[in-house]
């Protein structure tokens, strides 16, 4: 039995084996410039980028600033809590009364320009391009105030486009990252690991048991262990930003300190070949918006029906169909 990975015919370009040969054909046409083929030589070897002081400290603020102003008028977003799943924001206790840290507000560009204006920065947009060779279209985002201290995954088992393949993480650090705050770990080249069979040779999680969890977690740090793949811990300083590939095993290190936070947004990204509608609105058409060069799939009002969306989408369409033609 051959070993599971990603259909070979849908892969990014950074991904297929041709990659060498067109990036070269890329960069003696002047099409690419050269620091931008070393990030993707790099993110072909190693499956992840790194990109240092990205983000200016007003974005950052505004964005935090928002994201206390949601706590007191609690937007219709949703949140995972510890021990309760997915809950209505408007439904989770008062943070002081929660008496654990592992809780995180999903899709806050949906009640934010600030989370937008983050998650869109332009260097990310131009990273996003340059690996996916497609404009970026954004799947989900997740706002952490603590460290997660997940166990060693990959994102793609769960964070499912139609392929598999087309998903980059990114992670932002909105304050500074040090041992003690739950920093990430990641094992450069993981990504190139054969890919865990959830069962009947699938390669995505669809609501298996715990047990069946942890042991493709366990699954993977051995097999990083015995091809002996180094584990890094990200020690962030605040606006920096870590690109990941979709098969890249990372997770969150154990927090030492309780009282110190790790205030970071997360977002996921696909393309609109593999991503065509929002996850959480499957049977509508998407309205979809562009910033900077990317796009995102905004929430639908309440009780918006097809007529709706309709005229959304007319209105949207043309600064659309304008990035997609870039």
């Amino acid at each position: 039995m051959s070993a599971l990975d990603f259909e070979a015919s849908t892969l990014p370009w950074i991904d297929r084996p041709t990659f060498p040969q067109e990036l070269d054909r890329r960069l003696n046409a002047g099409e690419i410039d050269l620091a931008t083929a070393h990030q993707l030589l790099d993110w072909r070897h190693q499956g992840y980028l790194y990109l240092p002081a990205c983000l200016d400290d007003e974005r950052i603020e505004n964005l935090l600033a928002e994201y206390e102003e949601a706590w007191e008028t609690r937007p219709p977003l949703k949140a995972l809590v510890e021990g309760k799943g997915e809950q209505d924001f408007p439904d989770v206790e008062p943070r002081s009364e929660l008496h654990h840290h592992h809780f995180r507000v999903l899709d806050f560009q949906d009640a934010s320009e600030a989370a937008r204006q983050v998650m869109f920065h332009p260097q990310i947009v131009r990273s996003l391009r340059a690996i996916f060779d497609q404009v970026p279209v954004a799947m989900q985002s997740i706002f952490f105030e603590y460290g997660s201290e997940q166990a060693a995954h990959q994102d793609f088992p769960y964070v499912q486009a139609k392929i598999l393949s087309h998903l980059v993480g990114c992670w932002i650090a909105l304050e500074d990252v040090g041992p003690d705050n739950g920093p990430l770990f990641y094992y450069p080249g993981s990504h190139r690991l054969s890919k865990y069979d959830w069962g009947e040779g699938k390669m995505t999680w669809n609501g298996q048991s715990h047990e069946e969890v942890v042991q493709f977690e366990q699954d993977l740090e051995r097999r990083c262990e015995e091809i002996q793949l180094e584990k890094l811990t990200l020690h962030a300083k605040k606006g920096d930003v870590f690109l990941w590939h979709a098969a890249l095993v990372h997770g969150g290190s154990a927090v030492h300190d309780h009282e110190l936070s790790r205030k970071s947004f997360v977002a996921h990204f696909s393309t609109r070949e593999a991503y065509p509608r929002d996850r959480r609105f499957p049977e509508l058409e998407p309205q979809v918006v562009e910033v900077h060069g990317g796009l995102l799939y905004a929430k639908p009002e309440a009780g918006a029906g097809p007529g709706v969306m309709g005229k959304l989408r007319r209105l949207a369409g043309k600064a659309v169909r304008k990035v997609l033609r870039r």
